[in-house]
Order: C-alpha cells, then structure tokens, then sequence
C-alpha cells in the first residue's frame, strides 16, 4: 500500500527530476486506476478500522510508526481522489 502511493506521489510530483520514469510510471497506473482505488480504499479502511480497534494492544515502541503508515496511506489515497477526479473533470 505504502509502495502504491509513493510510486503515485513520485509520478505526481517528480516528474521534473526524472519524467522518463514518472510517465511509465503514470503510464503503468492508468491502465489499472479503476480496480486498484476499489482495492485501495478496501485496504485503508482495513487498516483504519485495525488501527482503531487494536490501538491499545499495539506495541509502545510501535504505535508512532503505525500510526504515521496509516496515516500517509489515507492522506495519499483522499489526495489521489482529488487529483484523479479534478483532473478528469476539468481537464478532459
């Protein structure tokens, strides 16, 4: 999930330092934009929802970590909403 988001925020926001990679990149996510936000938006609500529930049992030394995964993986996914669907909107 973590991996999924970089790759779209590099594809986003790096194509200035490399555009050969971030157009394959784009590329690549395009073809399967569809299923793959229906998948992610399953997976993120599951590791809210744990986040939620299990918060007292996680680890001490853990829990800031866990915390900020989950965090990124949402902030990515309602930010990759709005830049796919503003986009397709006004753009297109």
């Amino acid at each position: 999930m973590i991996a999924i988001n970089t790759l779209f925020l590099w594809s986003e926001f790096m194509d200035g330092l490399s555009p050969i990679s971030a157009a394959i990149i784009a590329g690549k996510i395009e073809s399967v934009r569809t299923p793959l936000m229906i998948i992610e938006l399953i997976a993120i609500a599951t590791l809210f929802v744990d986040l939620v529930v299990r918060y007292d049992r996680i680890k001490s030394r853990l829990k800031a970590l866990h915390i900020l995964a989950v965090g990124f993986c949402v902030a990515s996914f309602i930010f990759q909403i709005f830049v796919y669907y503003m986009d397709s909107a006004f753009l297109k």
